[in-house]
C-alpha cells in the first residue's frame, strides 16, 4: 500500500488464484494486466485507484518521518500497527487483526469449496455453490406463481434427472443448503482465528458439519 518513500501506491489490485482472493498495490497496472492474461489459474481482475481514508491519511502523516519500511508502513496505515514489534508503533490488540486479514481469503476459499458439496435428499443431490442456490430459489418461484406441486422433470447436481420431482423437496433442500451454509460460515470465522494465532493448521481443516 506505501512504498519505501513513504507515499501511497496508485493502484489497489484484486483478483482471484485459484479462488482464494488476493490483493497487491503498484504503480503498474500493466504488469497485472499481462499477468492475470498469461495464467489460467488467475482469473477476477479489478484494478482501482487507492484512495486513502481521512483515518488513513492521517496515519500516513504520522510516521512520515519514523523510519519505517514501506511494508510495515502499509501495515500501520491499514490497522493501526506495525508488524515488526521495535518501531514505536506496535499494537498487539491490533496485530492479531492484521494476522487474521491475512489468513481469511484462504480459509473462505475453503468454506466457498466446501460449500458446492450441498446435500443430499432421499438420494438426490443439491449443490450449495452460489450459482445453484439462485437456480434453486428461481425454481421455487415459478412453481410457486404456477401452483405447481411438482416439477415433471427435474435435473440434480449429479446430472440425474427426476420424474414428477416434488416442489417440496426442493424447498426443503434449499432450507438445508442455507442451515449447511450458515453452518460453515461459523466454521469460517472459527478456523480463521485459530490458524491466526497457530492453534489450527489451514492444510488439514475439517469442514464437516450436521447437515452433511
Amino acid at each position: 500500500m506505501i512504498k519505501d518513500d513513504m507515499t501511497p501506491y496508485r493502484f489497489r489490485v484484486r483478483f482471484e488464484d485459484n479462488g482464494v482472493e488476493r490483493t497487491h498495490y503498484t504503480d503498474d497496472r500493466r504488469y497485472f494486466e499481462q499477468l492475470i492474461a498469461a495464467h489460467g489459474h488467475l482469473s477476477g481482475l479489478h484494478i482501482d485507484p487507492l484512495i486513502l481514508t481521512p483515518e488513513q491519511q492521517q496515519r500516513l502523516d504520522d510516521i512520515k518521518s519514523a523510519g519505517l519500511t514501506g511494508h510495515d508502513a502499509g501495515v500501520y496505515v491499514q490497522h493501526g500497527t506495525t508488524e515488526a514489534e521495535d518501531t514505536g508503533y506496535y499494537d498487539a490488540a491490533k496485530i492479531d487483526a492484521y494476522h487474521r486479514s491475512m489468513i481469511e481469503p484462504s480459509v473462505r476459499c475453503q468454506r466457498k469449496m466446501a460449500e458446492v458439496a450441498g446435500v443430499v435428499i432421499n438420494g438426490v443431490r443439491y449443490a450449495g455453490d452460489a450459482g445453484n442456490r439462485q437456480a434453486l430459489q428461481e425454481a421455487i418461484l415459478a412453481a410457486d406463481d404456477g401452483g405447481m406441486t411438482v416439477f415433471s422433470a427435474w435435473k440434480d447436481s449429479d446430472n440425474q434427472y427426476h420424474v414428477n420431482h416434488p416442489v417440496s423437496a426442493v424447498k426443503d433442500a434449499l432450507r438445508k443448503i442455507g442451515q449447511r451454509r450458515s453452518a460453515l460460515i461459523a466454521l469460517e470465522a472459527l478456523y480463521v482465528a485459530q490458524v491466526a494465532d497457530g492453534t489450527a493448521d489451514l492444510a488439514s481443516l475439517d469442514w464437516t458439519t450436521e447437515y452433511d
